[in-house]
């Protein structure tokens, strides 16, 4: 009974992850973003050589966030997303059931 009740509580977890990773990546790269730039401005003599890394940190999360909305859904969700995306190095990363231009967000 241990080991099933495990496995249900395993499978549970990632319906739930699959469910919310994509939007929880995208809120908390962008508040990692926000608060790296925000100690730039405000105490940059402290804040440059440590913070560049947060910047990137979050950078990445809010990339990765975007490329699971994408992966699930088939679409993208900010034109911001595509945009980046659609750089030459980012375009091999588009899931290829993704349509690059939709347009439903017009």
């Amino acid at each position: 009974m241990g080991l099933i009740w495990l496995a249900a509580i395993a499978i549970l977890l990632m319906m739930l992850l699959y469910c919310v990773f994509p939007l929880l990546a995208r809120l908390i790269g962008f508040f990692i973003i926000f608060d790296s730039l925000l100690a730039i401005v405000l105490i940059p003599a402290r804040a440059i050589p440590g913070r560049l890394s947060e910047l990137a940190l979050g950078f990445l999360i809010w990339l990765i966030g975007h490329w699971a909305w994408a992966f699930k859904h088939g679409v993208w969700d900010s034109r911001l997303a595509l945009r980046v995306f659609s750089l030459p190095g980012l375009r091999r990363l588009i899931p290829r059931s993704t349509l690059i231009y939709d347009d439903s967000h017009r």
